[in-house]
């Protein structure tokens, strides 16, 4: 897969992240059963571009492929709390989608672990979850 090569030009990289987030936009169930074997590069390709309508469909694409299969991205959970954190300002609809998910992996993993794994986040990711999504 493109997204876990080394060497691979960063606009590929950026391009094929892009393309992938958009396969969840008109085939999220084909795809989501994937979701733990690219979301880590994926995650960091897209986290320092710009917010743009191609950063917007992709990421609207990713939601829908997390609430298909979670547990596709348990291991890689701090990189898609990066990514999300990336955004300055996320339209309405997916600042939505984004408060959701993040709400609904802190309900499943319960206080106690949520606590414990967001302990390990930066310091500065960690407040931009809580100032932006309640988490």
């Amino acid at each position: 897969m493109i997204v876990n090569r080394n060497n691979t030009p960063k606009t590929l990289l950026e391009n094929t992240a892009i393309t992938i987030g958009r396969l969840g936009l008109v085939c999220p169930t084909d795809v989501s059963s994937q979701l733990a074997r690219f979301i880590r590069p994926w995650c960091v390709a897209l986290r320092n571009i710009r917010d743009n309508d191609e950063k917007d469909s992709a990421f609207r694409g990713i939601c829908n492929m997390i609430v298909l299969n979670p547990l596709g991205v348990t291991n890689d959970f701090i990189y898609v709390c990066d990514a999300i954190a990336s955004w300055e300002k996320p339209p309405m609809e997916l600042h939505a989608k984004f408060r959701d998910i993040l709400h609904s992996f802190k309900q499943e993993f319960g206080a106690e672990q949520w606590k414990q794994l967001t302990d390990r986040f930066p310091l500065p990711l960690k407040q931009r979850l809580q100032i932006h999504y309640g988490v």
